[in-house]
């Protein structure tokens, strides 16, 4: 008996000296400055939880240290890693190209689950991740309730180019702390379903604590079930959404008791939005407080409780449309007596009527400010059947919840399944969500088009060039109560100076734009050096009229790393740094 007793105890010491003797090194494949690459699932022989480990072990990291992932990298998480508390944490795919134009045949590395319960981040410190999947998914099939959690208050999430897909509740939640900041930009969220609840399915929840900021920019959410920017009861300090792109949302974009008094929603596109009817009552805690229908936009005066600020809100410049197929939702809903009920109503409206009412009343409300609605369907290049049996879909799923209170909505298209059944996004993005509308193109501030500006790439830069200047006008319009009156349009008057600007994006795989001013007709030359000084491409060799110019730079022949750009126009030259991932 003793022998066979000794034998297991035997296996499970070696087992453990070999976990034990696990360095940090063993899940670092390249050390590049301050940047780090992980290994991944198959680089470590099936091993999950590399990023964990590489987070966990990294006890002496440099200040901005990167935990890169690489393209197409598959990376479970067997427990729930814990961003410390001593240190921010930036972990970011290795291509920076933007998702919805990146038709690369390598995809964005994933992030997910491996075990039931598994599969999101807790963190106690700032968390940036940019350019990756992340799939609050496990290999058992089951999907987690959210995939970040803010342990500490006063911390910052930042989602820059990630894609986030199938979700119980919301993809972020920050249940646990007070005045957490989320700031999104370049990303794409979509099929946000997977529990039988008429309110699952979103972006963000934060139960009990008021946020700081909310910022959400240049982002495309396409079929969401439930309530998708959860902000109840509690004001936010910050709320910006502009020229995001929303479409097939069966509940509320914005799901609040109208109590915000410092928020913008300008340039965004808002397409079969809030399909599912009201009744007085319903989810009263998470509903109007008046029992009304809470449309795109919802304001109510603040409760003695609360501390009586300016309510400042501008809605400006965005687009509204139902396709005429959901007209009759509340009329279905209300024949068939759903919850026993025939009191229901649309909440395809931009606004209830007692928000309207605070809105048209500019003595009472001179700070809340609406300004136009487009009303029209954009000619997108491609959806994909987005926009044709998927609006039945829609339309049936918001008819079946409200009659039976538990539906899944339907994904809007096939997904495959990875290693350990893994749900792994369709790659490329398969939709294209330019559109050729001349009077769209040119609807937004400073003459750029509405919504998501990353399915114009170039246009994207551009706007780059001018952020600042975008939003410090919009603040201002905030402030004054007026509607957001434009600053100089980038294709108005002529440039002052020569200027080259940063290249967009930076880091780049493997195409990049840069924007540069020209005050004089000149002859101009940009060519791309690599670090030795050899010229290894020219970009542009030709005479161009004064004004604004782009150019698109390819690198896909040239071996990643640092390269230069160099503008000569006239006696002026001017040169950049770049940096290409491979």
């Amino acid at each position: 008996m003793r022998k066979i007793f000794l034998l297991p105890v035997l296996i499970v010491i070696f087992f453990m000296s070999s976990v034990v003797a696990q360095t940090w090194e063993d899940y670092i494949s390249e050390v590049r400055g301050d940047t780090v690459v992980v290994k991944d699932y198959f680089d470590m022989e099936e091993t999950a939880s590399t990023l964990n480990k590489a987070i966990e072990l990294d006890t002496n990291p440099p200040a901005g240290r990167i935990y890169e992932l690489r393209v197409s990298g598959y990376y479970p998480l067997l427990s729930n890693p814990t961003i410390p508390a001593d240190r921010a944490v930036t972990i970011a795919g290795a291509d920076y190209t933007r998702m919805v134009v990146n038709d690369s045949p390598e995809s964005l590395p994933v992030i997910c689950g491996f075990w039931l319960n598994s599969g999101g981040i807790n963190f106690m410190n700032d968390l940036t991740i940019k350019n990756v999947s992340l799939m609050p998914a496990s290999s058992d099939g089951e999907l987690g309730w959210a995939f970040f959690s803010a342990k500490k208050s006063n911390l910052t999430l930042t989602l820059e180019n990630v894609l986030m897909e199938h979700v119980k509740w919301v993809f972020v939640e920050s249940n646990n702390a007070v005045e957490t900041s989320v700031k999104i930009s370049d990303s794409y969220f979509v099929n946000m379903n997977g529990n039988a609840g008429r309110r699952s399915g979103g972006v963000y929840d934060n139960v009990n604590w008021n946020s700081d900021t909310i910022w959400v920019e240049n982002s495309t959410h396409i079929f969401g079930q439930g309530m998708l920017y959860r902000f109840r009861e509690f004001p936010i300090n910050n709320v910006i959404f502009n020229h995001n792109t929303f479409i097939n949302i069966g509940h509320s974009i914005f799901e609040t008791d109208g109590y915000q008094s410092n928020m913008s929603v300008t340039q965004n596109i808002f397409i079969n939005c809030q399909t599912k009817p009201y009744k007085p009552g319903l989810d009263y805690e998470e509903t109007d407080v008046d029992s009304l229908p809470t449309g795109i936009i919802n304001v109510r005066d603040l409760p003695e409780e609360y501390e009586q600020l300016d309510r400042k809100i501008l809605v400006d410049r965005n687009l509204v449309y139902w396709d005429p197929r959901l007209a009759d939702i509340p009329d279905t809903v209300n024949s068939i007596q759903a919850d026993g009920c025939t009191n229901w109503v649309s909440q395809m409206i931009t606004m209830n009527t007692r928000t309207q009412a605070m809105f048209d009343d500019d003595v009472n409300y001179p700070y809340l400010t609406e300004g136009t609605w487009y009303d029209k369907l954009p000619d997108f290049a491609r959806t994909e059947n987005l926009l044709g049996e998927m609006v039945d879909t829609l339309k049936n799923y918001s008819i079946t919840i409200m009659q039976t209170g538990a539906a899944v909505l339907p994904d809007w298209r096939l997904v495959s399944t990875g290693p350990e059944n893994i749900i792994i996004p369709d790659w490329p993005i398969p939709i294209d969500l330019s559109y050729s509308d001349t009077d769209l193109q040119t609807a937004g501030l400073s003459g750029f088009p509405l919504g998501d500006l990353n399915w114009f790439p170039v246009k994207k830069a551009e706007w780059l060039a001018q952020r600042t200047e975008e939003y410090v006008t919009i603040q201002e319009a905030l402030d004054k109560g007026t509607t957001i009156s434009g600053i100089q349009k980038i294709d108005g008057s002529l440039p002052v100076n020569y200027i080259l600007h940063q290249n967009y994006p930076n880091p780049f795989n493997p195409t990049t734009i840069i924007i540069y001013k020209l005050p004089l007709s000149s002859l101009v030359k940009i060519k791309v050096y690599d670090v030795l000084g050899r010229e290894v491409q020219t970009l542009v060799n030709e005479r161009q009229n004064a004004g604004y110019h782009s150019v698109v730079f390819n690198a896909g022949n040239l071996s990643g790393g640092v390269y230069f750009y160099r503008l000569q126009a006239g006696t002026y030259q001017d040169t950049k740094k770049l940096l290409l991932l491979k």
